[in-house]
């Protein structure tokens, strides 16, 4: 990536990168808005003046070049006005998607475009669920045996500034219908902002739609905001497809061990995004701990699977003390 600039670390200054295309800030940069400095997950709105997700208390969704605030020809349109920004039918295209440069050619993009630096979160939903958990492929759904997918992500925070760009698991996965209900703090936040919003997007259900072209598959897909709670319990009747939670943490927050041992006893597919792939391996070994005490029995350590996320954000994160590979969405384990 020519953006791509190494610190003297060895590390990728996100905030250099987004500077570099001006679209570095909280409110008003689109997509690319968030929530600045560390901030603890039970901190509240008002300790910082953020809310992950404030576009969605607009009565519409920004239009691609709003959200992306960036030049059209590094845009990864949504909505295409001609066959110039359309991707062609994603099983025509081979060898397939399988990393950043088959995703840049499939999208007619040149590596100039900044867009992995957010895409990263769609795609690494696209990754766990076809090549981790393997429920599906691109070519499974066809026109006349149209494929359903309930996918719950848990944990959701950043990924509620650009709900839209979720819309690209539609073009890749042709005649699918994709139904992602999204759970966590900061969406329970969001939803009781939103009662001070009337006809916000956010007050709505689903809170944002897509339908691909027919050129490209007519894949579908609806995000849900989970209104009940804050976090996932298996005391439901809506059991998901899959459990996804990118860049978990699965050892850091008592919140998974429910969701971990619901995952087993009740064989919920169930995978992650981890930033090092040594905090994988230290999940994947305290899983008989996370299980002690219920009926549910660890599987043998291989079968815990984690590997390189081919579509992991760009660039070494930003922390000193850390000199293995940190890297958002880097690593995934299959729990």
């Amino acid at each position: 990536f020519p953006w791509g600039r190494l610190e003297s670390d060895g590390s990728f200054n996100f905030d250099i990168a987004r500077g570099r295309f001006e679209v570095l800030g909280t409110s008003g940069y689109g997509y690319w808005s968030h929530q600045g400095g560390i901030v603890a997950r039970s901190a509240t709105v008002t300790d910082f003046g953020y809310l992950n997700g404030e576009d969605l208390l607009r009565n519409s969704h920004l239009s691609d070049e709003e959200g992306w605030k960036l030049p059209p020809k590094l845009i990864p349109h949504r909505n295409f006005s001609s066959s110039a920004t359309r991707p062609k039918l994603v099983t025509e295209f081979e060898p397939g998607i399988v990393d950043w440069d088959s995703w840049y050619r499939w999208r007619k993009l040149e590596k100039e475009s900044p867009a992995a630096l957010l895409m990263n979160y769609p795609m690494s939903v696209y990754q766990i669920v076809v090549n981790c958990l393997e429920l599906t492929s691109a070519k499974a759904g066809k026109p006349d045996r149209r494929i359903g997918l309930r996918l719950h992500l848990l944990g959701t925070k950043s990924e509620l500034n650009h709900l839209p760009l979720f819309s690209e698991l539609a073009l890749l996965l042709p005649y699918h219908d994709v139904k992602l209900v999204l759970f966590g703090a900061s969406v329970a936040r969001l939803v009781k902002e939103a009662k001070k919003y009337a006809g916000s997007l956010a007050s709505g259900s689903p809170v944002f739609t897509y339908l691909s072209p027919p050129e490209c598959g007519s894949g579908t897909v609806s995000v849900y905001l989970h209104l009940a709670s804050e976090n996932w319990s298996a005391m439901t009747n809506d059991i998901p497809d899959a459990l996804i939670g990118c860049n978990a943490g699965l050892g850091s927050y008592p919140e998974w061990l429910p969701v971990v041992q619901a995952a087993h006893s009740q064989h919920i597919p169930f995978a992650t995004t981890e930033y090092a792939e040594q905090s994988a391996e230290h999940q994947r070994n305290t899983m008989a701990v996370m299980l002690a005490g219920t009926s549910a029995v660890p599987r043998p350590l291989e079968e815990y699977k984690i590997q390189i996320n081919p579509f992991q954000r760009p660039g070494q994160r930003q922390i000193p003390m850390y000199r293995l590979p940190n890297v958002v969405n880097g690593f995934t384990l299959v729990v």
